[in-house]
């Protein structure tokens, strides 16, 4: 059963395995190396990198300005898929209903909080890992989700987790930081070049 803020349901998962880790910088520049991947619409793509170069000193850190898409090709690539939301909860929250990874209460040191202004190497909070042995499902980057929808108005998808962001002065539309496994953010899909960002990266499932 899982429980997500405002309401719960019971649903059946056939068997998965789940990525111990958001995909990494290293990670994403060995398959653009491997299979020459350039989206269609570049607008903010790897925004991050220099000249299609990674960061020095950030390999270990999760890839971010990529789409949807993005991380789809990416799966493909790797063989495996983008998780489902449920399966990405409960590789979160495990079986006992916890609301973050390691438990019922938010833990200093069990996860990217901010603290040092950007993102974290993937497996830099042990401590933070969840029952089922996966680093960096509260903090550090948002994470998509094969969860693409359309009300008939706005096309979105959920996004999982929190990053290291969090807004401060104002109200925001989205909540910032760390967030609790059983809540999920609609993000609204726009166009590739602005549904890249900072703050989400992705991880895969098979």
């Amino acid at each position: 059963r899982f429980h997500l803020r405002d309401f719960s349901r019971t649903i059946a998962l056939p068997a998965f395995a789940m990525d111990e880790t958001p995909v990494t910088n290293a990670q994403f520049a060995k398959f653009i190396k491997a299979s020459g991947y350039r989206p269609r619409h570049t607008r903010n793509f790897l925004k991050h990198w220099q000249n299609g170069t990674l960061p020095q000193g950030k390999e270990d850190h999760p890839v971010v300005y990529v789409s949807l898409e993005d991380a789809r090709a990416y799966a493909r690539w790797a063989g495996k898929r983008l998780p489902s939301e449920e399966e990405w909860q409960l590789a979160a929250q495990g079986t006992d209903g916890r609301i973050y990874p390691w438990g019922d209460q938010m833990l200093a040191g069990h996860c990217n909080s901010g603290e040092t202004g950007g993102t974290t190497p993937v497996r830099a909070f042990p401590d933070g890992r969840s029952a089922c042995g996966c680093y960096d499902m509260c903090g550090n980057v948002w994470e998509w989700t094969e969860s693409e929808r359309s009300d008939s108005r706005t096309r979105f998808c959920l996004i999982r987790g929190g990053s290291w962001f969090a807004a401060k002065g104002s109200n925001w539309y989205v909540d910032g930081g760390p967030r609790p496994v059983n809540e999920a953010t609609k993000f609204l899909l726009m166009w590739p070049g602005l549904d890249r960002c900072a703050t989400i990266g992705f991880r895969c499932a098979i």
